[in-house]
């Protein structure tokens, strides 16, 4: 094996000529007429003779190119080329370099062209609110810096604005995950790094007609979380139902032939099944998502397993990446999974829907003995009609949003 004091001794080769002192096991130091001693590792691979070059000595000292040298005959052991290793780090590194937050965020907010334009002005604002980071590396940028970021509006008592900021963070890095740019996401480790915003309604719901148009366009928009959650959204909103009703819903309860959903006695509040119009929009919902759960038992299956609902907290972290959920910083509104009944019943009694109609159509106990026995026959036309002109409302809202 070589020493310091060996590689020291040995002359420079004459010109034109080179020298080669092996330390064993394929790892030798190159020396050339010019006076440059480099340390190479010479291994086969496939059949063929390939060389990696580990830098010059005294640079890399012996040592450190005794671990590259395992390092590499470790990889050759798995089947795997130490060149070809090599040349894909470098290759990744320079990615890297190139793969800056500005570039990428830029690149995030082209994606989805059927935002609303104060969605979209929305948004730009809340990238020149991170201009600091534009140049950066997606790698290089730490969770600490951009909790700092978001402090600067905490101190302002602007909370709102500082989730906004850390859910546009989180979902430029998702977005650049999901496209390979980086396995780095410093956004992961965010939650409970923010003073919690205020909210005042626990089940708060948009139920002006312009506002609730713009959350819809958003709702249906893609991106802003995994496709069932974001059908399970776009469901909650056009049949007004509880929330902890959808998540657990069962294939089982639907009829596509009569477009309806039975929700059983247990799963109801006032403990009674309930009868659900299924409009022609929800149906479409349904079918996509059983294009992504098949034929298990939940519509809305977990994350983690199939055999098992939804989390609860599934649509409402859905909302807060969209903004919505703990306060929308310029409208001041929220929006909370629960809110879709509140949205529902002003924006339908608004335009002089039966109020009956309505009630029946949200499971809502009725006063009246003889409607509280017969209103699932009774009314079933009727909600029909309504839960549908609900969902045509919608599209013409998110039109006039536009």
């Amino acid at each position: 094996m070589l020493t310091a004091a060996r590689i020291n001794a040995e002359p420079t080769p004459a010109l034109g000529k080179v020298k080669k002192l092996s330390d064993g096991e394929g790892l030798y130091l190159l020396l050339t007429a010019n006076g440059r001693r480099a340390w190479r590792f010479k291994f086969r691979f496939a059949g063929k003779e390939n060389s990696l070059s580990f830098g010059p000595f005294p640079d890399i000292e012996i040592e450190v190119a005794r671990e590259r040298a395992k390092a590499a005959r470790d990889q050759l052991r798995k089947g795997e080329n130490p060149a070809a290793v090599k040349r894909e780090a470098r290759e990744a590194q320079v990615t890297d370099a190139l793969m800056t937050f500005g570039r990428v965020a830029a690149e995030f907010l082209k994606l989805d062209d059927t935002k609303a334009p104060a969605t979209a002005r929305k948004h730009v604002w809340l990238y020149g609110q991170l201009a600091k980071f534009h140049g950066r590396p997606l790698s290089s940028i730490q969770t600490a810096e951009i909790v700092q970021a978001c402090r600067v509006f905490e101190m302002r008592d602007q909370r709102e604005k500082a989730h906004r900021i850390a859910a546009f963070v989180s979902r430029v890095y998702r977005y650049a995950t999901q496209s390979g740019y980086t396995t780095h996401n410093p956004s992961r480790d965010l939650q409970g790094a923010l003073k919690p915003t205020k909210v005042k309604d626990p089940r708060a719901g948009i139920t002006d007609p312009k506002k609730f148009g713009d959350l819809m366009r958003d709702i249906d928009g893609d991106g802003y979380s995994f496709a069932p959650v974001r059908h399970a959204l776009r469901l909650l909103a056009r049949t007004a139902v509880r929330p902890g009703e959808l998540r657990a819903a069962e294939w089982s309860e639907i009829d596509f032939a009569n477009a309806e959903w039975t929700i059983p006695a247990g799963r109801m509040k006032m403990r009674k099944p309930h009868w659900v119009a299924l409009s022609t929009q929800a149906v479409a919902i349904l079918k996509a998502q059983r294009e992504i759960s098949g034929e298990g038992r939940y519509i809305f299956p977990g994350n983690r397993s199939e055999r098992r609902p939804m989390s609860d907290g599934a649509m409402g972290a859905a909302l807060t990446t969209l903004g919505y959920k703990k306060g929308h910083w310029l409208t001041l509104d929220a929006q909370q999974p629960h809110g879709f009944r509140m949205s529902f019943s002003t924006l339908m009694n608004g335009i002089g829907a039966d109020p009956k109609i309505i009630e029946a159509c949200l499971a809502h106990e009725q006063q009246d003995k003889v409607a509280k026995i017969y209103n699932r026959a009774l009314y079933q036309p009727e909600r029909r009609a309504l839960m549908q002109a609900w969902c045509d409302m919608i599209e013409e809202l998110k039109k006039a949003a536009m």
